[in-house]
């Protein structure tokens, strides 16, 4: 099968869309002449304004209302694809492109995470990276099935002005409280850092959401503007910001991502969710912190879904003393 246009589809969260760029690139391989269009929520786009990536168009594609039903439907009349292909599939767009797919008779291929069984994606249901998730996705749907593709192959990148600063880059935020290391030791750690590297510039990027202002108030509370700077970044300018530094350190959260695939090295916390699945990466490129055999992980699930925990052993026995002894030798000119 030889396709002209590929509407690739990643409705999900903005780390999701930038470990989606693993399977745009693979696709591109597959297909090296065809027109790759990236489908993501309207406010992550914007992301992707300044930099190159493996599509040649990125696109919304919200479905919270009519409005945006009838906005998508005329953008896909406009792009007209010859196949469409789902990662993590979703609840609208499962109803939306398998309605558009049966109408106009354009093949529709996904992969949903949370089937465990049957269809024809290779390991339908298996708990993996979810880079291999997405790439087992394609390989089964778009592919000839001649080489499997590892997700160790396929680390996202994005091209960008290269512009290097003596930048460290701290990932303080994340989606939930259990999945962030203790700000106070965010503060400890930056002043080890400082005491030893003092022409270091260390950032921590926030957003204008009250969430993130309120971990602004904190950090000031803590004393951080003697140490470290709390910069927003808007989101197009996210990648080159980020892959101009020197070093990410941080929680899991969409910022690990942008930093992986901007090309620098990082290093992450991991608390209540294991690595396995969200840190699809190289571990000698990538290193990360986390504490093995917690049962609280497991009780309910593969990984604790709490969002407030009172203990927070999975994270708080990570002393910045003990960090910073092995994150130092990167600080190095």
């Amino acid at each position: 099968m030889s396709y002209k246009t590929i509407l690739v589809v990643k409705n999900r969260a903005m780390g999701d869309s930038v470990m989606g760029l693993s399977t745009l690139q693979y696709i591109k391989e597959l297909y090296p002449s065809a027109k790759i269009i990236y489908a993501l929520p309207l406010w992550i786009t914007r992301l992707y304004k300044n930099v190159d990536i493996a599509s040649d168009e990125v696109i919304s594609c919200d479905l919270k209302n009519a409005k945006d039903w009838l906005a998508l439907f005329k953008k896909m009349r406009k792009i007209k694809p010859d196949v469409i292909f789902e990662m993590q599939q979703g609840g609208r767009t499962k109803k939306f492109f398998g309605t558009y797919s049966k109408i106009f008779g354009i093949p529709y291929f996904f992969h949903n995470h949370h089937i465990s069984s049957g269809g024809n994606i290779h390991d339908q249901g298996v708990i993996k990276a979810v880079i291999q998730r997405d790439l087992d996705g394609a390989f089964s749907t778009l592919s000839h099935k001649e080489r499997y593709p590892s997700y160790l192959h396929y680390t996202p990148k994005v091209s960008f002005s290269r512009k290097y600063k003596k930048r460290v880059i701290l990932g303080v935020v994340a989606t939930r409280q259990t999945k962030m290391w203790s700000l106070s030791k965010y503060v400890d750690l930056c002043k080890l850092i400082k005491r030893d590297f003092p022409c270091l510039n260390i950032v921590i990027p926030l957003s204008k959401s009250s969430g993130d202002m309120e971990i602004s108030k904190e950090l000031t509370a803590l004393g951080i503007s003697s140490i470290a700077n709390l910069e927003y970044v808007e989101l197009e300018n996210l990648f080159e910001y980020i892959g101009n530094s020197k070093l990410y350190i941080g929680n899991d959260t969409g910022l690990k991502h942008i930093a992986i695939a901007a090309g620098i090295k990082s290093y992450t916390f991991f608390g209540p969710e294991p690595p396995n699945e969200w840190h699809p990466y190289n571990e000698k490129d990538h290193p990360y912190f986390y504490k093995e055999g917690l049962d609280c992980r497991t009780e309910h699930a593969h990984y604790c879904g709490l969002s407030v925990c009172e203990s927070m052993i999975c994270l708080n026995e990570f002393r910045p003393e003990d960090i910073y002894q092995v994150i130092k030798k990167d600080l190095d000119d």
